[in-house]
Formats: C-alpha cells, sequence, structure tokens
C-alpha cells in the first residue's frame, strides 16, 4: 500500500491537472492572438450544394483585457461581402450526465461563447445577444472545430445599423478551420475593434 500511495498520488494529480486546463486560453499563451480560417473551393461547394458558407474566419484576441475576445466571419454563396459577430468566450466543462445547451455538440467541454448583435466599439451596438456558438479546440492547437447554434444575428461591415440574420441549416453548423498566419484575419479584426469612419469609439 505504501509503494502505490505515491501513484495514486501522481495520478490524482495529473487528472486534476487535465480538468483544469484550458485549451482555448492555451492558444493565446503570451498575450498573442490566433487565427483559424478555412476556404471552401468549388469543388467541395458542388459536393456540398446545401452548404451556404463559403469562407469562415476566426480570430481570438490575446489581450486579457479583452471583453469580446472573438470575432467571426463569414461569407456566403451569391453575397461575397463578409458578415461580422463579435463574442466574449470561455472554456465550459460539463459534469457526468450534463449536456451541453448546443444540440449539435456532443462533448464534454468547450469554449462557450455569448455573441453580440453588434460590436460594443460601435455607436449603434447594443447588448442583444446574437446567438451562441461553441469552440472546440484540437489538442495540437492546429485546428480549431465552430459549432454554431439555429440562427445568428450578424452585421456587415459598411452598414453596423442592420443586423443581418443568419439562418443556418443542417450543412452550415460544423466547421472545421485551420490555424494559419495572423494577416488572413486583419479584416475580421478590424471589423470588431475599429468603428466606421466618422463615428467615436466609444
Amino acid at each position: 500500500m505504501r509503494v502505490c500511495m505515491p501513484l495514486i498520488a501522481s495520478l490524482a494529480v495529473a487528472l486534476s491537472s487535465q480538468a483544469s486546463a484550458d485549451p482555448f486560453n492555451d492558444l493565446t499563451k503570451g498575450g498573442g492572438d490566433a487565427c483559424f480560417q478555412r476556404v471552401y473551393d468549388a469543388a467541395h461547394l458542388a459536393k456540398n450544394p446545401r452548404q451556404r458558407v463559403t469562407s469562415m474566419t476566426l480570430w481570438i484576441n490575446g489581450s486579457p483585457k479583452a471583453s469580446g475576445n472573438v470575432a467571426l466571419a463569414l461569407t456566403r454563396r451569391n453575397d461575397p461581402q463578409a458578415i461580422f459577430l463579435a463574442a466574449g468566450c470561455d472554456w465550459e466543462e460539463y459534469k457526468p450526465g450534463q449536456k451541453s445547451w448546443m444540440t449539435v455538440f456532443k462533448k464534454r467541454a468547450g469554449a462557450g461563447c455569448i455573441t453580440l448583435a453588434v460590436p460594443d466599439v460601435f455607436e449603434a451596438s447594443s447588448a442583444e445577444e446574437g446567438g451562441g456558438v461553441i469552440l472546440d479546440p484540437a489538442p495540437d492547437g492546429k485546428s480549431l472545430t465552430v459549432y454554431l447554434d439555429d440562427s445568428q444575428s450578424m452585421v456587415k461591415r459598411a452598414n453596423r445599423s442592420k443586423p443581418v440574420s443568419l439562418e443556418l441549416g443542417a450543412d452550415d453548423r460544423v466547421f472545421l478551420l485551420r490555424r494559419t498566419d495572423l494577416k488572413n484575419c486583419a479584416a475580421a479584426k478590424e471589423a470588431i475593434t475599429e468603428p466606421e469612419p466618422g463615428v467615436k469609439r466609444r
């Protein structure tokens, strides 16, 4: 029994460390930002005619002072102009028997996000919730899966005062994004951090 006790203690510490891990915040350790993206080619879209989303970009703000730490941008068929949302995300772990609040998400842990209809940096913004998102980063941090709720309220960069209601079909709920250079997230970052020309920063 004396021989086993150190092993049991070590195992308990290891399990506790795993349970308290936060893979979402690990993506931006050291205060650096992270960028994930997926652009679907014509062949993929032809094989999946019911998928409306043609590209998706996710920027994660590494600043600990950020209230909304995520920007998501996407384009759709027949509309190349991107639409955006801002979100605040926190890592969540579900207890045994507890289910996720999002039907399409079946895992035990993920980063749950409350999205805003319009980012707070804009004069036209409000506290109205735009929908829900769950982010599931891969253990190696090289990819991230985005789970979307039934609908999202988003905006176009050129007209923040008119939210766009994004209705999602069965083929527009789960997206696997790959980590990419931060320059690919420049538009998403700018969209939720910089006000329109002539609009004062809040």
